[in-house]
């Protein structure tokens, strides 16, 4: 990785550093007699660590040299009265902000340990509630007009291949696969489509075409089946990313309920 790229590294990392060089423990480098502790070190490489890098002599000189070369800039700036800068204060408070919360959230989510009971009155609770779901395969061309749209209907009807008219005419980058969106649950569909894909046969092509901000959509219904819920240990982990999710926004409106808003 280049020592350029890590000159950019990002804003919250350097907070990290600059809150903790004043009083870190063991001395990296002293830049113009400012001391720069081995936390700041620690910081950068685990972020390194955590973006792909490999830790190496190389990697530690390269953040080295970031470290360095962020104090001198950070120097120059301060020089400059730049930390004066309202806008420059306010947004370092909003960065502070969300670091910390960020950081308050990561270790409120290591404290939830769902038990193997939770977790599978979970999966029977959205088990039912996709017992009777269907699903639905579909295709779409979407133009950029409504005569476009209407042009492409009335080609499917005079028997055009739908996914040839797809690669041609499609605006979509499902142009590509012929306009092939898959197998789609309908709380994943397009509430616009839901209602027309009801009433279409298989093989149906929409009467009309429907506007939406992409552009003008033209579907097929192309098969349609019973959804098949996934056992408990094939949907484990998104049953547990699930009560995870549940348990970080309770807690969220906990804190939220307890606050002085005025």
């Amino acid at each position: 990785m280049t020592h350029k790229k890590w000159i950019f590294a990002g804003l919250g990392v350097w907070m990290v550093m600059a809150a903790y060089a004043a009083d870190a423990p063991k001395v990296v480098v002293s830049v113009n007699g400012v001391r720069l502790g081995s936390e700041l070190m620690d910081v950068m490489l685990n972020n390194a660590l955590a973006q792909g890098a490999t830790d190496s002599a190389e990697l530690r000189n390269q953040l080295r040299n970031e470290l360095v070369t962020r104090e001198v800039l950070a120097q120059e700036a301060r020089k400059q009265g730049l930390d004066k800068d309202t806008a420059i204060k306010a947004q370092l408070a909003l960065q502070q902000n969300v670091l910390l919360s960020d950081t308050l959230i990561a270790k409120q989510n290591e404290k939830v340990k769902p038990s193997e009971e939770r977790l599978r009155a979970e999966y029977k609770r959205q088990a039912d509630v996709l017992a009777d779901a269907e699903e639905y395969q579909i295709s779409h061309i979407v133009t950029a007009t409504e005569t476009e749209a209407k042009a492409v209907i009335k080609a499917a009807k005079e028997g055009a291949a739908f996914d040839k008219l797809a690669s041609e005419k499609s605006i979509n980058p499902s142009a590509k696969g012929g306009g092939n969106l898959g197998w789609l649950l309908t709380n994943q569909i397009n509430p616009l489509f839901s209602n027309v894909l009801a009433n279409m046969a298989l093989g149906g092509v929409t009467a009309l075409p429907i506007q939406t901000p992409d552009g003008w959509q033209v579907l097929k219904l192309v098969a349609k089946r019973k959804y098949k819920v996934p056992t408990f240990d094939e949907s484990k982990q998104q049953v547990i990313n699930a009560v995870m999710a549940n348990d970080r926004a309770e807690y969220v409106q906990k804190l939220m309920k307890s606050a002085k808003v005025e």
